[in-house]
């Protein structure tokens, strides 16, 4: 079942609670609901993680086990879904998170011309110590795709948790009926 899956490869609390992350929230991680394994409780830390794990943020490990922490879902889980965003899969959740950006702002689709204004805007802003103008309206572009990218795929997991462990639940009870 779905459970024994889960349950057999997440790590003790104890270690997790040592890691020089959670010492900061302290006892709080070793709340049993953050180590909880059923559908509702995986299925949400699922959700978490890929919504925070997609956006290309610093520190947002940070931000999953304090929404863990608010929610009271499963901490391993969402803190395994951190690593979404790395160096292989940065560029392609860019590239969708811009697409989809501009998709919803009806603009076309970045050029060359438009990488080396904005470039140019960057480099003279920082020559001249913070004094200039950056051209924002692409990174508004970028962060709204980002965010609804994030959004999609959280709820395409979480769909795709729930139906998996509706899918070993029943699994499991046509094992048990032929058993006997």
């Amino acid at each position: 079942m779905a459970k024994q899956f889960f349950r057999s490869w997440l790590p003790s609390p104890v270690k997790i609670s040592e890691m020089k992350l959670m010492k900061v929230f302290g006892q709080r991680t070793l709340n049993p609901l953050l180590w909880y394994v059923n559908r509702k409780s995986i299925s949400k830390a699922i959700f978490i993680g890929t919504f925070w794990g997609m956006l290309p943020l610093p520190f947002h490990s940070i931000l999953i086990v304090l929404t863990v922490l608010f929610f009271e879902v499963n901490l391993p889980i969402s803190l395994c879904l951190a690593w979404l965003t790395n160096p292989f899969t940065l560029i392609p959740i860019l590239y969708i998170g811009f697409w989809l950006g501009a998709q919803v702002f009806q603009v076309n689709m970045i050029n060359q011309d438009m990488i080396l204004g904005v470039l140019h805007q960057i480099s003279h802003w920082i020559t001249h110590f913070g004094h200039g103008h950056i051209d924002l309206s692409l990174a508004k572009i970028l962060l709204l795709g980002l965010v609804l990218e994030a959004f999609i795929f959280a709820i395409l997991l979480f769909v795709i948790t729930r139906l998996f462990w509706r899918w070993s639940i029943i699994q499991h009870y046509k094992r048990r009926r032929y058993i006997k």
